[in-house]
Order: C-alpha cells, then structure tokens, then sequence
C-alpha cells in the first residue's frame, strides 16, 4: 500500500501528535518512516550570509536536532525504522519535495506558529493542495 510514512516535524506539541499517529502506522504497515525539520530562513534573508544569519542558523538547528532526536526516540520505542533530515527551505514544498506518490504524510493540522499561520495560511493546508501522495491532517484535541 504505501512504501514510507512520512512525519514532518516543528518540534511543537501540537506537531508532535502528528508524528506519533504517523509512527503508530508505519508500525501497523510495518514500513519505515521518514521524519522532515525544514529550517525556514526567509524571514533573515536580509542579513546574507552575515555573523548574524549564521547564528539564527545555528540556533535552528539546535532546535531542530532536538525535536528530531525526541523523533527518532519514539520511533525506537515503537520499533519503526526511521531516517531523519534536516533541509533548508520552504517546509510546505520540501516536505512535499521529499514525498513520493507511494508515501503518505502524517502530519498535525498547524504547527507552532500558530496566528501566523492563520494569517498567511498554514502548511498543512499547503501540503494538502500541492502533494501527489496521501496525506493526513491529524486534529489537535
């Protein structure tokens, strides 16, 4: 049925919900999962390559390898095999970038930054209209 489960992560609680529900169903179909962080820099553009770009890159990361780290962590937990990645970009085109159309995406129905996403729209909401592949919006309670 499908060949991997991916599970994109912003290391929020609410993202979190998603990759679990993801985890639990590439152990059920016994396939290996996937799990995306996109560094988004858009918003440092400005800065270049400056000390100060390279510092907020820096920092991401740190954020990222934790919420990837507590990732692969429950993946074990469960016995799913997993490879994790950290990508530079637009998250709603790389994770939809990383996707094949024998995927499926688990993912939370909005991430951490929350009115912002409300404003400018979600990347839930992006992936849902620009992936070939399945997705699932997985609600926060």
């Amino acid at each position: 049925m499908y060949e991997r489960v991916i599970v994109p992560t912003d290391g929020s609680m609410i993202a979190q919900k998603g990759v679990l529900e993801g985890l639990k169903i590439a152990k059920a179909l016994d396939v290996p999962a996937y799990s995306i962080y996109v560094l988004d820099m858009s918003d440092y553009a400005q800065f270049d390559q400056s000390e100060v770009r390279q510092g907020v890159k820096n920092n991401m990361k740190k954020v990222a390898e934790k919420a990837l780290r507590w990732v692969r962590k429950r993946a074990h937990d469960i016995g799913v095999d997993i490879t994790t990645d950290i990508v530079l970009g637009e998250p709603y085109e790389r994770i939809v970038m990383e996707a094949d159309e024998n995927d499926v995406i688990y993912m939370s129905s909005h991430g951490a930054s929350g009115l912002k996403e409300i404003l400018l729209g979600s990347t839930t909401e992006r992936v849902l209209k620009n992936a070939e592949c399945t997705v699932v919006v997985v609600k926060e309670e």
